[in-house]
């Protein structure tokens, strides 16, 4: 099997990050893990600290999830398999890895996976993800793809919509795997209605500033 870069972003996820690291750095399968810390106001950094990783990167304040994967992307420079996984997954096993993973070694064609997140207990994110698929954070890319991007820097919570456009745009073949009983929690669960609704709203703003300018950046 091919190495992975695995990169996660991370933003006060210091409750939550755990529960992934477990998973990737057990992860068997040879694999250099980079948590870029993207200005993080809690413990996400002290929390991920506790876990076999390579590196654990900080920014000093928060420069959004697309600065936070290429931090991640510059750091790591080159590998034959990438993975951008989110710090707040639920259930996430190693089987949900090797589904981002296996369709890029099976076809060199391949250029990207975006993992479809099916959960019996949240049908709200179920949703979402079916009708949306170009907002979702769990991604596999090989490494020709990763080459051939402009900087992700700008993009914020754009960033998927942005790697989708890209793709789209250069006739890069995508699949997308069905990653059973996985799912994240909701920006509400995170931060409570009062604050995790003004941060979702913040969140689409970006995903449709993305959508509409996203040809700006390349």
């Amino acid at each position: 099997m091919k190495s992975v870069a695995i990169i996660i972003p991370a933003y006060n996820e210091a409750p939550r990050i755990g529960a992934v690291l477990n998973v990737v750095c057990s992860y068997p399968r040879e694999k250099r893990i980079v948590v870029v810390d993207d200005g993080s106001k809690d413990a996400t950094y002290e929390a991920a600290k506790n876990y076999d990783v390579e590196k654990i990167i900080r920014h000093d304040r928060n420069l959004g999830k697309g600065a936070a994967l290429q931090t991640g992307i510059d750091y790591i420079k080159d590998s034959p398999l990438w993975l951008f996984i989110d710090a707040d997954l639920i259930n996430l096993d190693h089987h949900h890895l090797d589904q981002l993973l296996f369709p890029l070694e099976e076809d060199s064609r391949v250029g990207m996976t975006i993992g479809m997140l099916v959960s019996k207990s949240k049908k709200n994110v179920n949703l979402a993800q079916k009708y949306f698929s170009i907002l979702n954070g769990q991604r596999g890319l090989a490494n020709f793809f990763v080459k051939s991007l402009p900087s992700l820097a700008w993009a914020r919570f754009g960033v998927e919509v942005f790697l989708s456009n890209i793709a789209k745009m250069n006739n890069v073949s995508v699949v997308e795997p069905i990653l059973n009983n996985v799912t994240h929690y909701t920006k509400e669960e995170k931060y409570g209605f009062i604050y995790g609704f003004p941060y979702r709203l913040r969140m689409y703003k970006e995903c449709l500033y993305a959508y509409f300018n996203w040809k700006k950046y390349i």
